[in-house]
């Protein structure tokens, strides 16, 4: 192939591309309006796109009345909806009647009722967040979400914090949730009260209020126990000495010393860690000892003979369901007499009985004083 060719076929594009260029660039003149003298202007039948801001041209009859009918439905719609909503504001039936309580298991469901104040007003207006917020003021709510249902009740969910420990004083139960919250034991149901490590308070003086920390250190404790030593924890002990001591179910004690400073409670991790390494040369499950001094973790001690003590056998007992009142036990309809009075003497009233406890334990009920015989 010869390159003339595309030499000649180069330069005819360049030449090309020149004079698109020239045209281009050159400027153009502006097209102008002309009149000749005398000429009149006439309107253009095409509608402009955007007409003058004026004052618009008075519809016609039918836009109007069609204007109207419109406004008329809209107040009566309107007219209806406010009736609507005053009747659901002040019929009775929406009206709150009935408030119910979900998840209470430790406190009662008059305390929520009674802490939640719920207004006796339309079930419309309720306000959901004031109530959660005055019902989770309570020590034992962790968590409490409000719903409402037509036509008139209102749901209060309650999530209660699990007490850690259950604390015995002068023969009266005391439940401690982690936060340092309290609920008397009689106010428990018995499977809440089941399976909580028990503290038997023998202190002198008034009641005095448990560490925090101490709390959830003797509860880990207690929960960690039996898979460590094979034997689950049956009570401590705190002693008029101020001594706190580790009672176990297969009848030995583990004497943890004082545990009122910040100090000792540092330390009972390792009295703790302490009495496992004993593992190896004492028997937990099978004890020939009754105690083991873990006060000096350095220098442990061990001797005496193996069993529980009265008072922590005691202690055990609340977990089982509370004893029927003896007003229960008075109330037990005698045996029906034959029409022919047979003079046989009446048994009297067995103590079994009244000691039976009932299938039908109310939450609330107080503790019962010394029974009075009935004749």
């Amino acid at each position: 192939m010869s390159t003339e060719v595309l030499d000649e076929r180069a330069r005819h594009v360049a030449l090309v591309r020149a004079q698109a260029a020239l045209i281009a660039d050159s400027s153009r003149s502006v097209r102008r309006l002309v009149l000749s003298p005398g000429a009149k202007l006439t309107s253009s039948p095409r509608k402009r796109r955007h007409g003058r801001a004026g004052t618009p041209p008075p519809p016609p009859a039918a836009k109007r009345h069609t204007s109207w009918r419109r406004r008329a439905i809209a107040a009566g719609a309107l007219t209806v909806q406010v009736a609507l909503l005053v009747l659901a504001l002040t019929l009775p039936g929406f009206q709150v009647r009935q408030v119910t309580v979900v998840g209470t298991h430790l406190i009662t469901t008059s305390a929520v009722v009674a802490a939640a104040e719920v207004p006796e007003q339309s079930i419309f207006t309720i306000n959901g967040s004031a109530i959660q917020a005055r019902v989770q003021a309570l020590p034992w709510v962790a968590s409490a979400m409000v719903t409402t249902q037509l036509p008139a009740t209102v749901e209060i969910s309650v999530v209660e914090r699990a007490p850690m420990l259950r604390i015995r004083r002068d023969g009266t139960d005391t439940l401690i949730a982690s936060d340092g919250a309290t609920l008397p034991g009689v106010d428990a149901t018995p499977s809440a009260r089941s399976g909580i490590p028990v503290v038997i308070d023998d202190r002198a003086g008034s009641p005095q209020p448990l560490n925090p920390v101490l709390v959830q250190l003797l509860s880990s404790i207690a929960h960690r126990f039996p898979a460590v030593f094979g034997c689950p924890v049956a009570a401590y002990l705190w002693g008029a000495d101020d001594v706190v001591s580790l009672w176990t179910s297969t009848g030995w004690r583990a004497i943890l010393g004082h545990l009122d400073t910040q100090d000792a409670l540092a330390a009972l991790p390792a009295e703790i860690e302490t009495l496992a390494a004993l593992k190896g040369r004492l028997s937990f499950t099978k004890p020939t000892f009754g105690y083991v001094d873990v006060e000096a973790p350095a220098y442990p001690v061990s001797g005496g003979a193996p069993g529980l003590p009265a008072e922590v056998t005691a202690a055990l007992q609340p977990v089982a369901p509370a004893v029927q009142p003896p007003p229960a036990a008075s109330a037990v309809a005698p045996p029906t007499a034959p029409p022919t009075p047979i003079p046989t003497p009446t048994p009297s009233p067995s103590p079994s009985v009244s000691a039976t406890p009932s299938s039908e334990i109310k939450l609330n009920t107080p503790t019962p004083t010394t029974p009075t015989p009935s004749p």
